[in-house]
Formats: C-alpha cells, sequence, structure tokens
C-alpha cells in the first residue's frame, strides 16, 4: 500500500499533541509544572494544528469533508470532534490557569488533560480499524497509539520543563518515559509478530496486481509486504529506524535525563531529552511508514 503521508503525519502530530497535553495534565494533578503551562499548552495547540491542516492534504476535494459528518460514527467524524473537543480543553485549561491566583490551574483541569490526552490518539486509532485492511484490523493500533502518545508527551516534557526552568518536572516525567519506551517496544514487537501472522490469510496467492496503482509491479504478498518486517525488505527500517532509533535510544535517554535531574546535574538534561525526543519522533515516522508497507487490501484474494 502506497504511503499516505497526510495521515502519517496526521496520526504522528496527534499523538505528540496529546502526549504533551497528557504530561502537562499529570504534572497539574500532582501539584508541578506550573512555569511551563503556557508553553506546554501552546506546544500541544501547534502540534494539533499542524496535524489537523496535513489531514485535509489527503482530500482531493477537501470541502465534501461535510458530507462525511452526516454518519455520526465515522471515523473521520470521530477525529474531528475529537479534534474540537481537544480544542475546548485547551481553552478551559488556559482560562482556568488564567484565572487561578496563583496562576496553576486547579486539578481538575488537569484530569480532563490526561482523559483528553488519552482519548483523542484511542479515537484516532479506532478510525483505522477495518476489516478491509486485516494488518490495521487489531486493538494494537489504538493502543499503540496511546502509548506512543505518552512516550512522546513525556519526552516533549522534558524538554519544556528544561526550557521553562521548570526543575520539579524532569525527574517524574524521565521514569514515566522510560517506561513508556518499554511498553512501545513491547507492542511494536507484538504487532510486527501480528502483521506477519497474516500471511495466512493471502495463501491462496503469491503475487497480485494492484488495480488503483496500475503504474505499479505486481506485488509479492510475503516478500512486498506482510512478511518483511522482522526479515525482509523493510527489516533495516524496522530493526534499526524503528526499534533501536525510535524506541529503544530514546528510553535509554530519558531514564538518563531523569538520573541527571536526579544528581543536580541539569545542564546535561536538555541534550538527553532533546536527544531522545528527536530519535522517538523519526521511530514514529518510521513505523508508521511500514504500516503502509505492510498493509495489504482484502480485495487481493478476489
Amino acid at each position: 500500500m502506497e504511503l499516505e503521508w497526510p495521515l502519517i503525519l496526521f496520526t504522528f502530530f496527534v499523538c505528540l499533541a496529546s502526549g504533551i497535553l497528557l504530561g502537562q495534565g499529570l504534572m497539574t494533578v500532582l501539584g508541578k509544572g506550573k512555569k511551563m503551562q503556557l508553553a506546554s499548552l501552546v506546544s500541544s495547540l501547534v502540534a494539533l494544528a499542524i496535524g489537523g491542516i496535513a489531514v485535509f492534504f489527503h482530500l482531493q476535494h477537501w470541502e465534501r469533508i461535510f458530507n462525511g459528518f452526516g454518519h455520526i460514527t465515522s471515523g473521520i467524524t470521530l477525529e474531528f470532534i475529537g479534534c474540537v473537543v481537544f480544542f475546548v480543553v485547551l481553552v478551559v485549561y488556559f482560562l482556568m490557569m488564567r484565572r487561578a491566583e496563583d496562576g496553576m490551574a486547579p486539578k481538575w483541569c488537569g484530569v480532563l488533560a490526561i482523559i483528553m490526552g488519552i482519548a483523542m490518539p484511542a479515537v484516532t486509532g479506532d478510525s483505522y480499524l477495518m476489516q478491509s485492511l486485516p494488518t490495521w484490523n487489531t486493538f494494537l493500533l489504538p493502543l499503540y497509539y496511546v502509548v506512543n502518545a505518552v512516550f512522546f508527551g513525556m519526552l516533549a516534557i522534558m524538554v519544556i520543563a528544561v526550557v521553562t526552568k521548570t526543575d520539579d518536572v524532569v525527574e517524574r516525567a524521565g521514569l514515566i518515559g522510560a517506561i513508556a519506551g518499554v511498553a512501545s517496544l513491547v507492542l511494536v514487537l507484538a504487532y510486527a509478530l501480528y502483521i506477519g501472522a497474516q500471511g495466512a490469510q493471502y495463501s491462496d496467492i503469491t503475487y497480485y496486481f494492484d488495480p488503483t496503482l496500475p503504474d505499479s509491479h505486481m506485488i509479492d504478498v510475503q516478500g512486498d509486504a506482510i512478511g518483511t518486517l522482522l526479515a525482509g525488505a523493510n527489516a533495516p527500517l524496522f530493526w534499526i529506524g524503528a526499534v533501536i532509533v525510535g524506541i529503544i535510544v530514546p528510553a535509554a535517554l530519558a531514564y538518563l535525563a531523569k538520573q541527571a535531574a536526579a544528581k543536580g546535574t541539569n545542564q546535561q538534561v536538555l541534550p538527553l531529552a532533546g536527544a531522545g525526543l528527536v530519535c522517538a519522533l523519526v521511530g514514529g515516522i518510521c513505523w508508521r511508514m511500514l504500516l503502509y508497507m505492510a498493509a495489504m487490501h482484502v480485495f487481493a484474494l478476489y
């Protein structure tokens, strides 16, 4: 399946925006992160806006998007509702922060931020579940997006905390980020095994021609798509890009940043957390690319 960059970028920035909001919400509930609230909200809003703009490039006639809103349970409708509610939560958090005498948003705003930070990537992932794409039709997809949002968010929160000199956040965010990295590794490996197992559904065919891509060559089900993640043409991108660079390295850097903050060597936190965030973002793009590379419609069976 060809890469759909507008959708790749949409899910990518949704997870980043959700993770930052979730991270700030968690710190608010814990009574931490006062000085970084505005920076977190702005960062989350910018990421959401970029993702929202990107998704429109997937539509040849974007004005027809309103026709899809007639079906309240359609994926695009749920994503739109999610984006609107997400924005409302950001505004409410900002207003309550400005209204508070001490400048700290109340804890119920943090709870709202946490709920929204989990719900948005979950809803986004759920919108891609479809029987026509067996490799996507699994609970592992929305679950990955939620964990990925936490991973992105904690690394981003550490960077924002250092920039805004909010020292009471880094240790907690680094620990949660490292744990989210371990969870991401387990999920990605499990998802890769799941995708490889889907080859049995295409056992009756070896090659097929995709009528939606008339200029493309015949597709080898195992050699070009499903069976290429763990060992095959896409294995280097999977192991090096998605696993090592995208998960193992940033998880380790998050833990090292936590340790540096605990020792009081705050000057080391920014390069460690910053490098970890960059690696995690690169890995997130790599895995999203692989999800398209390994995707195959069931029309190949007929």
